[in-house]
């Protein structure tokens, strides 16, 4: 029997996570936001869809759910479980697991990578299983995306969490993988290298060339596709690979001519670790 889910959070993840797991038959009950105008706007979505969705203004209604998605920037996750656990703490037993009992207590998961399980203690005190949905993709409410194509690194505090958390990356159809908090972070590091950073590249790379960009394109993603069928080390090319001198002064000078004084540095900058990593004895 699939979970009744809530979520906190009305952003990115929240959006896209909220509607692909309601394709998927869950029920998504409840939807909480500080921002009013975020959460009616996923609301409505998911009602379109046939769903009795609710928008909740109390963290109490939280408790009506059998999971709680925790979707919300990382450093509003401490303060917002402080105050979960705060509401859900009322009771007439000192036992947890009776609390837990008791009050119904959802399970309570978030989906931040760099974020570790432990930040959901507060939670896990009071009888809460806890965990960690995390994808592995920058999500856009403004794009539409297919599950199945995101992977999903998993946590969970109890083997019924871990099973259910399992169950819902199955039905989602991507690849899923159970990872520690510390695994995880580290994946984290390296999706900002390749994505984040390349981002960052590319912005630096379009004003050089104005217009023409698109036409960049396909050795951007031949590289890239290369890069990860064998090693960068083995795919990297380049004026700096090769220790060409004469050309790279060319593209300082191209730089320099068009008061791209940005892009200067970090041409300078990646030229001279890559020289000193592949050519050693000419620094």
């Amino acid at each position: 029997m699939k979970p009744d889910i809530a979520f906190v959070g009305a952003g990115n993840v929240a959006f896209r996570f909220s509607l692909a797991l309601q394709e998927k038959g869950y029920n998504i009950s409840t939807v909480y936001s500080r921002t009013e105008k975020s959460r009616d706007r996923l609301v409505r979505a998911l009602r379109a869809n046939g769903s009795d969705t609710k928008a909740a203004g109390r963290l109490q209604d939280l408790q009506e759910a059998s999971l709680v998605v925790i979707a919300v920037t990382d450093d509003a996750i401490p303060q917002l479980v402080e105050e979960m656990a705060a509401v859900f703490s009322w009771t007439d037993s000192d036992n947890a697991a009776e609390k837990a009992v008791s009050r119904r207590l959802p399970a309570v998961v978030h989906t931040s990578g760099a974020t570790p399980l432990q930040v959901l203690q507060p939670l896990a005190d009071l009888g809460c299983a806890c965990g960690v949905m995390y994808p592995l993709m920058t999500l856009s409410r403004n794009k539409n995306i297919e599950f199945r194509d995101v992977p999903l690194l998993l946590e969970a505090s109890t083997d019924g969490l871990g099973t259910l958390l399992d169950s819902m990356a199955e039905d989602l159809g991507g690849e899923h993988y159970f990872y520690s908090s510390e695994d995880r972070l580290k994946m984290h590091v390296a999706a900002v290298f390749t994505t984040n950073f390349v981002n960052y590249l590319l912005g630096l790379a379009f004003p050089i060339v104005q217009h023409d960009h698109p036409l960049l394109i396909p050795s951007t993603i031949e590289a890239v596709r290369n890069a990860f069928l064998h090693t960068p080390a083995s795919t990297l090319t380049g004026p700096a690979r090769r220790g060409d001198m004469e050309t790279i002064h060319k593209h300082l000078e191209v730089l320099q001519k068009m008061g791209l004084t940005e892009q200067e540095e970090i041409y300078r900058l990646l030229t001279d670790k890559i020289l000193k990593k592949y050519h050693p004895e000419d620094r």
